[in-house]
């Protein structure tokens, strides 16, 4: 059954696929939850038109009224996980917002579900042979990995451990230039990666290998730097998430070494392992499940299908989840099971009686004839004066 009202906390990053008509919503209305949406506010005007052309399209499918709500600003946020009427919350963003929250939802007098993605780093390993037989495409790959939608996703690959001397360095270093990349999707996360470079560029312990040491005052520029696994043990904080076009190189000795390094790091939503024939093998793909909820062989992190197939979601801090985010088992985070045990059918819900008048199939036939006959078509709403 659906659980009943849920919060949903927008992202910044993703203003239409994580905001106020994204995953979250969709997988929260498709299990048959209201829900109350908390803007954010890096985009507060587009937050406000979208739900409106939800209302719109929901009144016109026949929805019940008051089937999406949407709040603004920091005080109705809290208030929001703190309603008695909310019975779970959905939250992309920071490890310091989502932590607020996740213990404002525990500390209630009856504690709700909490799922939060709380960023991620997702570590990459490349093994000497590797490196050995192909430095040039794994460059090629990583460059574009780093760089894609000016670094801004959660799949980002933020720490890549490369064999102490790797071709992979020198070859990454030919595809960056100091050109600016453009702006960053809000002015807090602009701000935030410069003050991120600056924290690098004044850390005798990193070297930037490529890109531009001064960041543009509007916009980014992508950058590489290059630390070893004996400063990250003196300092895990080296390996904290930076979002934008950043990735940090740390070389390593010994490939055991460099994941008893990145399990500092807590959990990530992915771990990528590019190896030759010989340097894979079951216990370390055991060690990188352990680090991820999605392990990627011979390919890069930043693309996330919506798919019954992907998992979205790792261990603490990446999530605070068993559930996938994003794909059609997100609806799972909100419903719960019921049993009705000798139940007589004049009770039971209508789905479980004999005679069911959900005709699925029919169903399904429906909605193809109605995304066939709207295929090409866009939807054009109103001019508003928000």
């Amino acid at each position: 059954m659906p659980v009943g009202v849920v919060a949903v906390y927008s992202a910044s990053n993703f203003p239409f696929a994580f905001s106020v008509a994204g995953g979250d919503t969709a997988s929260a209305l498709a299990a048959g939850c209201p829900v109350v949406i908390k803007a954010h506010p890096g985009h507060p005007r587009l937050s406000v038109a979208t739900a409106e052309l939800m209302r719109e399209t929901l009144a016109q499918a026949g929805a019940p009224d008051g089937l999406v709500g949407l709040v603004h600003g920091f005080d109705a946020g809290l208030a929001l996980v703190e309603h008695p009427l909310v019975r779970a919350a959905a939250f992309t963003g920071s490890l310091r917002g989502g932590r607020a929250l996740f213990d404002a939802a525990s500390g209630r007098p009856d504690p709700i579900p909490f799922y939060g993605e709380l960023g991620s780093v997702n570590p990459v390993f490349v093994t000497a042979g590797a490196d050995r037989t192909r430095a040039a495409d794994l460059a090629e790959g990583l460059a574009g990995s780093f760089r894609m939608s000016r670094g801004q996703l959660c799949t980002k690959p933020g720490v890549v451990f490369v064999p102490r001397g790797a071709r992979l360095i020198t070859e990454l270093t030919t595809r960056i230039d100091g050109n600016g990349l453009g702006d960053l999707v809000t002015p807090a996360i602009t701000t935030g990666f410069a003050e991120a470079m600056r924290r690098r560029a004044n850390d005798a312990r990193v070297r930037l290998i490529a890109g531009a040491a001064q960041q543009p005052e509007v916009g980014a520029a992508a950058t590489v730097h290059l630390t070893d696994v004996e400063a990250v043990n003196a300092d895990p904080s080296l390996l904290d998430e930076v979002f934008g076009p950043t990735t940090l190189l740390v070389e390593y000795d010994d490939l055991d070494d460099a994941l008893s390094a990145a399990e500092r790091l807590g959990g990530s939503l992915t771990a990528t392992v590019h190896a030759q024939d010989g340097d894979l093998t079951p216990e370390l793909v055991a060690r990188l499940s352990d680090l991820a909820g999605r392990v990627l062989f011979e390919g890069w992190p930043t693309g996330v299908a919506v798919s019954a197939a992907q998992t979205h979601g790792g261990p603490w801090p990446a999530t605070n989840s068993l559930h996938s985010s994003v794909g059609t088992s997100a609806a799972r985070r909100f419903l719960r099971p019921v049993t009705y045990q000798s139940a007589p059918e004049a009770v039971l819900p209508l789905e479980l009686r004999d005679g069911n008048p959900l005709d699925v199939p029919q169903l399904v036939d429906q909605f193809r004839q109605d995304r066939a006959a709207t295929a090409g078509r866009r939807l054009d709403p109103k001019p508003r004066s928000s």
